[in-house]
């Protein structure tokens, strides 16, 4: 994303030379490269990081008599030549944290469910939800304790149809499994079904402060963007009414 813009004024820079203007062709060169020095740099990302930082999470849970904890998909891919698919690499944490938060409850004695919630977004043709669940099962979770919403196709998504299996589902308290980048768009989504999980973020992303540009950070530029992005259309959609809940989609 970043870098198509950048290129886009690299672009606009020629255009205006061969129209012969200039100075408007300098001052463009000069934004675009300005732009890839410094978004490379990592400067700005560790500002936008900040704005999306997950709120503090507890250092010790207080397990109530029914625990849910929610996992939200973060894709899946196909491997080749082998026909398997497998989750993603920001997956395995949040597997990973889902099945260490689980056995810290199961140690309560207390009823602890693990909700999966993903689709099939990257058409692999499994969804996200029965991939991670393969992983747990991998890992000793009981299969009894792991729930799916395999239908989500997106973030919002995966709150409206979580949500109504949580309402069913009669939880003291729920506990959302997520990155930390993404913990807070996450949570205004589930704000907007009236859930209010405690953020348990299962990995944190910081910026390589470098003063050659670095491709990584342009990486993690797009997807702190994607974030706002995410965000800013929430809250437009809101102000339109566009917001719909469409209500679960039957999970068999």
């Amino acid at each position: 994303m970043t870098l198509l813009l950048i290129l886009s004024l690299i672009i606009t820079a020629i255009l205006f030379a061969y129209w012969k203007h200039y100075k408007a062709s300098l001052a463009t060169l000069v934004i675009a490269t300005l732009s890839f020095l410094l978004i490379g740099s990592g400067l700005p990302l560790a500002a936008l990081l900040n704005c999306l930082a997950a709120p503090i999470t507890p250092s010790h849970l207080n397990w109530q008599q029914r625990n849910a904890i929610v996992v939200l998909g973060t894709g899946t891919v196909k491997l080749p030549h082998v026909n398997t698919v497998q989750p993603t690499v920001l997956a395995y944490s949040r597997i990973v944290e889902a099945a260490r938060l689980y056995r810290a409850c199961k140690k309560t004695k207390h009823t602890c469910m693990i909700i999966i919630s993903g689709g099939d977004a990257l058409s692999t043709g499994i969804a996200e939800a029965i991939v991670y669940r393969a992983t747990l099962l991998s890992m000793g979770i009981d299969t009894a304790d792991i729930e799916l919403e395999s239908h989500s196709m997106n973030t919002y998504k995966n709150a409206e149809f979580t949500s109504h299996m949580l309402k069913l589902g009669h939880f003291d308290q729920v506990v959302l499994v997520t990155s930390g980048i993404h913990m807070k768009r996450a949570l205004l989504y589930f704000s907007h079904f009236n859930i209010k999980p405690i953020p348990m973020p299962a990995d944190y992303i910081a910026p390589l402060t470098s003063v050659i540009p670095l491709a990584y950070n342009f990486l993690i530029t797009d997807y702190a963007i994607h974030e706002f992005i995410g965000i800013a259309r929430f809250h437009i959609y809101n102000y339109m009414g566009w917001n719909i809940h469409s209500g679960s989609p039957g999970d068999p």
